[in-house]
């Protein structure tokens, strides 16, 4: 992670603590920090989005590129899915929750899946380097708050 030195804007909330959301035998391992693992939408109406903001850290020496994949891109939205992050640098991601009142698309299983890789200086646009697989991966877990 971080030089010896050097000071987190924020500590790494670490993987899920669901088996399901840890990672495969041979999956390489997530080098970035995360400051939730678990996303958790607060209740609205149906019909009515709502959003959580997340921050994602690099400490690592050089500038990387990261992808966020879901479970339902008719379900949620993510902004921005693809970007650069510079060394030591931050990046705030939003995830929306259209809140649909197909009940069989909220009930079903959801995460996101947040993927790294190096990037170079000069690399402009992130959507292509996307198309070599090598990429490290952390996957985050999805709640709902009840109306109480």
């Amino acid at each position: 992670m971080a030089p010896p030195n050097q000071v987190l804007p924020f500590p790494d909330a670490g993987p899920s603590t669901e088996e399901t959301m840890a990672n495969k035998e041979g999956e390489p391992k997530f080098k970035l920090s995360l400051n939730m693992n678990k996303v958790e939408f607060p209740f609205t109406p149906i019909g009515k989005p709502s959003y959580v903001s997340l921050r994602l850290h690099n400490p690592l020496p050089h500038r990387i590129t990261y992808k966020v994949r879901c479970t339902s891109a008719e379900v949620f939205r993510v902004q921005p899915p693809v970007a650069f992050v510079n060394p030591n640098g931050c990046s705030t991601i939003t995830i929306w929750n259209a809140n649909t009142s197909d009940k069989e698309k909220m009930e079903k299983r959801h995460y996101f899946a947040f993927y790294h890789k190096a990037a170079s200086p000069s690399a402009r646009l992130a959507p292509p380097l996307w198309k070599i697989i090598i990429r490290n991966k952390r996957r985050v877990s999805l709640y709902f708050f009840k109306h109480s």
